[in-house]
């Protein structure tokens, strides 16, 4: 058994794809939330004092944790953006938005993913995404909040990205199926190369071909790998679920998005030796 690990999800992934995520999770006794800072389009809604407030009024009422705040904004908005360019003063917005939202909400963790749009694939992103996440980890850590990065990179890129960052409270964000899916990586090789770098949470999913689009241990990831090397480093922290279970493909599985859920939750429960 695991000890001093909780069990959440990204708010995202749930049915309803956020809507009532803190309900959900309570009364399907997971313990965290990561949290989705939304879109430029919608002015970043959980950023504006009253949803914040209407957030805060859910985690006292059902007792969540809001471990993370992803900056999902950047599958649209490159990273790397040249200065002078209308793209980089969106790039400021997300990451001062980002930074005064996990400070209202208490939220220790801003998780910068770096896919589509942001995935950093030459020097010159290298050097432009440091630039900015050094300014995103000053601002935050004056704040006592940590900047993960989640991506593609292998573990000695992204030690050269740490190295160019260079700020103490910027980590790795693993995810348990991304680099086997995008990069044919043995997951459980990145996990060991990047688990000194590693924040104190990670996502869990799986899938045959198609991103969280099977249930845990079901697809092609190695997820059980995955947990047995967690335990063998003695994690602690956060395991959110990531799978999409009223998404195509994994909702095919049942008519009810929940019971899937509800599976998954069972099979990490049971992979943490917790039932």
């Amino acid at each position: 058994m695991m000890n001093d690990v909780k069990i959440g999800a990204c708010d995202w992934a749930l049915p309803g794809a956020g809507l009532n995520a803190a309900r959900i999770a309570a009364d399907f006794g997971l313990e965290a939330l990561s949290l989705k800072i939304g879109l430029y389009e919608n002015d970043y809604p959980i950023s504006h004092g009253r949803m914040q407030r209407y957030y805060l009024d859910d985690q006292q009422r059902y007792g969540i944790d809001y471990c993370a705040i992803a900056l999902n904004d950047f599958d649209n908005i490159p990273i790397y953006a040249e200065k002078g360019s209308p793209d980089f003063q969106r790039v400021r917005t997300l990451f001062d938005r980002g930074v005064r939202t996990a400070a209202a909400l208490h939220i220790p963790v801003i998780q910068v993913p770096c896919f589509a749009a942001s995935e950093l694939k030459t020097e010159s992103h290298f050097e432009r995404a440091s630039e900015g996440l050094r300014y995103l980890c000053g601002e935050a850590g004056e704040r006592g909040i940590t900047v993960a990065g989640e991506n593609l990179l292998n573990p000695s890129e992204f030690e050269k990205l740490l190295h160019m960052v260079d700020k103490e409270n910027f980590r790795a964000y693993y995810d348990s199926q991304n680099y086997h899916l995008f990069r044919g990586y043995d997951q459980l090789e990145i996990l060991k190369g990047l688990y000194p770098h590693m924040t104190g949470q990670l996502h869990v999913k799986d899938g045959r071909g198609a991103m969280s689009g099977a249930l845990l241990g079901t697809g092609g990831s190695n997820f059980h790998g995955t947990m047995r090397t967690l335990k063998e480093h003695g994690f602690k922290g956060y395991i959110l679920l990531e799978n999409y279970y009223d998404q195509l493909p994994l909702r095919l599985e049942s008519d009810d998005p929940y019971s899937l859920l509800a599976m998954d939750i069972d099979t990490l429960r049971q992979a943490l030796g917790d039932g």
